[in-house]
C-alpha cells in the first residue's frame, strides 16, 4: 500500500471517530480505558472477527459519553429490566451499500447524524436474526445481540415495569467501533441512560394529632413527588399530582396547601385543581421553574363518610386497580401510582337505654368525651363533647352526627400500611335521665375496636325509677276505732238484754 492511500485511510478512520462520537452520545458513565482484551484489533478491520453490542440500562443522571468499552457500573444507579431496543442496520445511503469492511463503506457515513438515517438518502433494514429486530435488558439491566459489521440505528420502544419519563434518545453505534491508535473494538458496551419517574409519597396525619374524631369529620393527607431528571435539552411540559378517593368512603374536603421546596404556591397563578378535587396540575409557569429533584408537597383534607365492615379505609384502589393506591403523579406523559397505602380506622359506639324491666327508656340524655391525659374518665364529666345523643321510644341514642347512630368513631392512622387489631378509648356519661328515673351506674370508659360489628362497642345503661315520697296512712286506723266502736255497742246491747230479762222474770 502506498503512503497516500494509508493517509487516505487514517484521513477516513479519524473522520468516521468524529462523526461516530454522537453515535455514543447519552451513554453514561466516565470512559474507562480498553483492556488489551476488550481491543481485539489493531490496524486493518478483520471482516472476520465477529462483532457484538451490549446494551447496559441504568437510571439515573446522564454522565460523560461513553466509548464503547466495558465500564464499572458501580456509581451508576439501579439496573433496568425489561427495557426493549429496536435494532436496525442503515444499509445504504442513495443506494449505496454501506459496508464498513470498506473504506468506501466509511465515506458514506462520515458525518452522519442519529435523525438523519431515518429517512433519504439513507435505507434502514431490520435484524433478521432478532425477533421484530428488537432486544429486551434481563434482570441486570443488560442485553447482548450478535451483529454482523455494519452501522445501526437503535431506539428505545418499550419501558417494561419502569417509570421512564425521559426516555433515550435514538443513538448510532458502529460494529466495530473505531478507538484510538488504529485499534477497533469488536465487542461494544453502550450505556443508555433513563430518568425514572419516583413514586410519589403519600402520609396521613399521626393518631395524636387527629382533631375530628367521629364520621363526617376530615383526616389530613400529605403527598410529595420529587421531580424526576430529564436528559438534556429536555423541559417539563406536565407535572400532575393526583388522589382518586373511594367515593362512598372518603370524600375531598379542602386544600389545605401545595409547595414547591417548602414555598408556598398560589392557586390559579400556580396550579389548578380538579373540579371534584383529585388532582393538583401545575400551570406552564410554574413548570417553567421546575427543576430536578424539586419537591412538589400538597396537603388536603378528605371527609370520612362512614364506618366500614373492617373499619379500615384504605386510599386505594381508588384508582380502580386492584393492589395500586389511588394516588400517583403524572410528569411529562408518564404515570407513576404511589406505593404505600396510608389507612384510617373507624369503629362504632351504640348505647341502648332501658329500666329495670329490660322495658326501653326515651328522653335520657349522653355525652361522649375524650379520656383525661391518664386515660382514665372522672367520675364528673369534664372537657368539651365530642358528641351528644338522646334515646328515642326504643331505647336506642340518636346522636347529634350522621349517622346518627351508632356513633361512628376514629380509632387509629397508619401511613405505612394496615394495623393489627388497634383500639381506642373514650368516655360516655348519661347526663339526663328520663323523667321519674336516676342516672344509671356504670363505667365510663368504653373501648372502640374498628369495624360495623357491635359486642363489646354496645353498652346498655339502666335506669331505677326514683323512690315516691311516704303516704299518709289511708285507713287503717280508723277501721280499728269502728271495730272497737262496735264490740262496745255489742256488749252494751247484751248487757241490756240480760237486764230485761231479769225484770221480766219478776
Amino acid at each position: 500500500m502506498s503512503i497516500g492511500t494509508k493517509g487516505s485511510l487514517a484521513r477516513r478512520v479519524a473522520a468516521a471517530v468524529g462523526a461516530l462520537a454522537v453515535g455514543v452520545m447519552g451513554l453514561a458513565g466516565a470512559s474507562l480505558s480498553a483492556n488489551a482484551t476488550e481491543v481485539t484489533g489493531v490496524g486493518n478491520i478483520d471482516p472476520n472477527t465477529d462483532t457484538t453490542l451490549t446494551i447496559n440500562k441504568f437510571d439515573g443522571k446522564e454522565g460523560e459519553a461513553g466509548d464503547g468499552t466495558k465500564q464499572d457500573t458501580s456509581g451508576f444507579g439501579n439496573a433496568l429490566a425489561g427495557v426493549t431496543f429496536k435494532v436496525q442496520q442503515v444499509v445504504s445511503k442513495n443506494g449505496q451499500t454501506i459496508n464498513l469492511d470498506t473504506p468506501e463503506g466509511w465515506d458514506l457515513i462520515k458525518d452522519v447524524q442519529a435523525p438523519d438515517v431515518t429517512s433519504a438518502p439513507y435505507a434502514l433494514q431490520d435484524v433478521a436474526s432478532l425477533p421484530d429486530s428488537s432486544v429486551t435488558t434481563g434482570a441486570n439491566g443488560t442485553v447482548t445481540a450478535d451483529l454482523p459489521h455494519g452501522l445501526y440505528y437503535v431506539t428505545e420502544t418499550g419501558h417494561g415495569d419502569n417509570n421512564i419519563v425521559s426516555e433515550t434518545a435514538p443513538f448510532l453505534v458502529t460494529l466495530p467501533l473505531p478507538q484510538t491508535k488504529g485499534n477497533w473494538l469488536y465487542d461494544v458496551n453502550v450505556y443508555p441512560k433513563n430518568q425514572v419517574l419516583a413514586a410519589p409519597v403519600k402520609t396521613i396525619n399521626k393518631t395524636e394529632d387527629q382533631t375530628g374524631v367521629k364520621v363526617g369529620d376530615t383526616v389530613e393527607y400529605t403527598i410529595k413527588q420529587t421531580v424526576p431528571r430529564l436528559n438534556e435539552g429536555e423541559t417539563y411540559d406536565q407535572a400532575v399530582i393526583y388522589d382518586i378517593l373511594k367515593a362512598d368512603e372518603l370524600a375531598y374536603d379542602a386544600t389545605t396547601s401545595v409547595s414547591l421546596n417548602g414555598a408556598t404556591l398560589a392557586e390559579g397563578t400556580d396550579y389548578t385543581i380538579a373540579a371534584d378535587g383529585s388532582s393538583w396540575t401545575l400551570t406552564p409557569a410554574r413548570l417553567a421553574t421546575l427543576k430536578a429533584d424539586d419537591v412538589i408537597t400538597v396537603v388536603f383534607t378528605a371527609k370520612v363518610l362512614k364506618v366500614t365492615e373492617s373499619g379500615a379505609i384504605e386510599n386505594g384502589p381508588g384508582s380502580g386497580k386492584p393492589g395500586e393506591p389511588g394516588y400517583g403523579s403524572t410528569f411529562n406523559g408518564t404515570t407513576t401510582p404511589g406505593e404505600v397505602t396510608p389507612y384510617t380506622y373507624w369503629g362504632q359506639l351504640q348505647v341502648i337505654k332501658q329500666d329495670e324491666s329490660k322495658n326501653p327508656l326515651k328522653d335520657a340524655q349522653f355525652a361522649v368525651t375524650a379520656p383525661a391525659a391518664d386515660g382514665s374518665c372522672p367520675t364528673d364529666i369534664t372537657g368539651p363533647h365530642i358528641a351528644d345523643g338522646t334515646s328515642d321510644a326504643n331505647g336506642t341514642v340518636q346522636w347529634n352526627s350522621t349517622p346518627t347512630s351508632p356513633l361512628g368513631l376514629f380509632v387509629a392512622n397508619s401511613s405505612n400500611g394496615p394495623l393489627n387489631n388497634p383500639t381506642r378509648d373514650y368516655c360516655l356519661y348519661e347526663t339526663k335521665a328520663p323523667a321519674g328515673f336516676i342516672i344509671g351506674t356504670f363505667d365510663h370508659l368504653v373501648t372502640i375496636k374498628p369495624g360495623t360489628t357491635t359486642g363489646v362497642n354496645t353498652v346498655t345503661v339502666t335506669n331505677v325509677q326514683q323512690d315516691h315520697p311516704n303516704l299518709p296512712l289511708t285507713g287503717a286506723a280508723g277501721t280499728l276505732v269502728m271495730t272497737l266502736g262496735g264490740l262496745a255497742l255489742v256488749a252494751a246491747g247484751g248487757a241490756a238484754y240480760a237486764v230485761s230479762r231479769k225484770r221480766s222474770a219478776r
